[in-house]
């Protein structure tokens, strides 16, 4: 059998498609970051803005740094936030730092009572983040969206891994409310029979398949997309919604919670006129509440990245679909 190798010329023309479709994707997020309403916009490509220790960076329970720009692995730009969750032993709960402006802008402005406003980002998994053997009872986030350094309070929307089955799940009040629908998905509740996931993947609790549940995948940019429309604290006049695309595929969703109650941080709310309360940050972090620091795979290091956030007071427009990445120039075919 003949040995067909790639000749300089069409590896120049391969490489120069390639550069094109980069380019084509940097276009593309910042279209994104310029269209109308958008109030923030991070592309995570340096370390003088996007990520700077002690700033929006911050390190694990142990005081190291576990957070870095990664330049080769991105969806755009010129890199990527990426966590380094290390072997056992390592620091507990806080086992890769965190990204949250101590500036309290991460969502770009403060949204309260009466507001809406929509957030996305991309996200990739290892392999071994999802298939690690931390305990059971100590899932990773992904993402909280908060009120200042408040990561666990009334006004808290958290993302995660729900028990280590990497099925994606919220919650609110620092746990205390899962956002959970009745079977019909028209009210909250959390008395079995409920859905965990609503809309389009319908996942009722202790009935999970891949047909109904959406399930972390790795090795892919995922984007996850939200919509908080904030009613008035502490009256079921609140929805909740996410969804989330597989890389170049379209938006599904898995979480809608009408008539959804929000609370204050601050009761009574009435009391505060004019009221300063609202979420104005976010949380970019693989936090695993109660984690042992014995826990996990010995000499696995498991990693997370983030890319691409946007937030605005209207809609954002999905991602376009990406080209795949290109073979190395020196592929053999036989």
């Amino acid at each position: 059998m003949k040995t067909l190798r790639v000749l300089s010329g069409l590896a120049g023309i391969l490489l120069s498609l390639h550069a094109a479709a980069q380019v084509s994707a940097d276009q593309d997020f910042q279209a994104r970051c310029a269209a109308p309403g958008v109030v923030k916009c991070v592309g995570f490509d340096n370390t003088t803005t996007d990520i700077v220790r002690g700033v929006n960076l911050h390190p694990d329970g142990a005081g190291t740094y576990r957070g870095s720009l990664d330049t080769v692995t991105r969806a755009s730009g010129g890199g990527s936030l990426r966590f380094d969750l290390p072997p056992p032993p390592h620091a507990g709960a806080n086992i890769a730092g965190r990204w949250s402006p101590l500036s309290n802008d991460g969502l770009g402005q403060r949204f309260g009572q009466n507001s809406t406003f929509y957030l996305q980002f991309r996200q990739r998994f290892s392999p071994e983040m999802l298939n690690n053997t931390w305990d059971t009872g100590s899932a990773w986030k992904t993402v909280i969206f908060h009120m200042n350094q408040a990561t666990c309070a009334a006004i808290e929307l958290t993302t995660h891994n729900r028990y280590l089955t990497n099925l994606a799940a919220m919650y609110t009040d620092c746990g205390g409310r899962g956002l959970s629908t009745n079977l019909a998905n028209t009210a909250y509740t959390d008395s079995p029979p409920y859905l965990l996931q609503q809309a389009g993947y319908s996942c009722q609790y202790g009935q999970y398949s891949t047909a109904s549940c959406f399930y972390f995948v790795p090795d892919e940019w995922l984007t996850f997309y939200y919509r908080v429309q904030i009613g008035t604290w502490n009256q079921p006049n609140s929805q909740v919604e996410a969804w989330v695309a597989r890389e170049g595929g379209g938006y599904k969703q898995f979480i809608r919670v009408p008539n959804f109650v929000l609370h204050c941080n601050n009761d009574p709310c009435s009391q505060l006129p004019g009221s300063d309360e609202g979420y104005n940050n976010l949380t970019f972090t693989p936090y695993m509440t109660a984690l042992p620091p014995t826990s996990g795979r010995a000499g696995v290091t498991s990693r997370v990245w983030y890319d691409e956030l946007i937030v605005s007071t209207q809609p954002i427009a999905a991602p376009q679909p990406r080209v795949s990445p290109m073979p190395p120039a020196n592929v053999q075919v036989n």
